[in-house]
């Protein structure tokens, strides 16, 4: 606490109370949206580098690309691979949803270690905080097998619905290996 002596010097005291840095929680900004219409995720928002509408005809398909693969942007002048973040997790195709509004797609522009990468979402919701330490464990009990590999765990929101928290690092990973 600074604290105004009568010699008009400022003090610090940096005695035990309620703020000591080892109470505080560790509380991240998430960017939430939906991977279906019941179905809420979690990136962090310090990943997200933006939030672009484009329009399915300016992506480039490329041949023999794997399924969620849509084709390449180009977005600032670089390529941007599009990846139907949905159908990566196995969700149906964007292309196939009724619920997709096809004049455009919503792509969340995330980058990695200095890489980019475009994820077509259906809807962006908000930017939440939450506290890491009421993120729970994804298990196979819960979560299918297909999105479990690119899931950091999950949160629940005041209703007790589950918002999954995707692992930006897997997503990577899944297109390098």
């Amino acid at each position: 606490m600074l604290s105004l002596s009568s010699s008009e010097s400022l003090s610090l005291s940096l005695g035990n109370n309620a703020t000591d840095l080892s109470s505080l929680k560790q509380v991240r900004k998430f960017l939430q949206f939906q991977l279906s219409q019941t179905d809420y995720a979690l990136l962090e928002a310090e990943l997200v580098t933006e939030i672009i509408t484009i329009s399915p005809t300016e992506i480039l398909p490329v041949p023999q690309m794997i399924y969620s693969i849509l084709g390449i942007y180009s977005w600032r002048s670089e390529m941007l691979w599009i990846v139907d973040l949905a159908n990566l997790v196995g969700y149906p195709p964007a292309l196939e949803k009724a619920e997709v509004d096809l004049e455009h797609f919503i792509v969340l522009v995330i980058q990695f270690q200095g890489q980019a990468l475009g994820l077509i979402v259906p809807k962006v919701d908000n930017i939440i905080q939450r506290e890491l330490s009421e993120l729970k464990s994804a298990t196979r009990e819960i979560f299918s097998e297909d999105i479990l590999y690119f899931l950091s765990g999950y949160f629940t929101d005041n209703n007790n619905n589950i918002v999954m928290l995707i692992d930006t690092e897997k997503i990577f990973n899944f297109f390098i290996t």
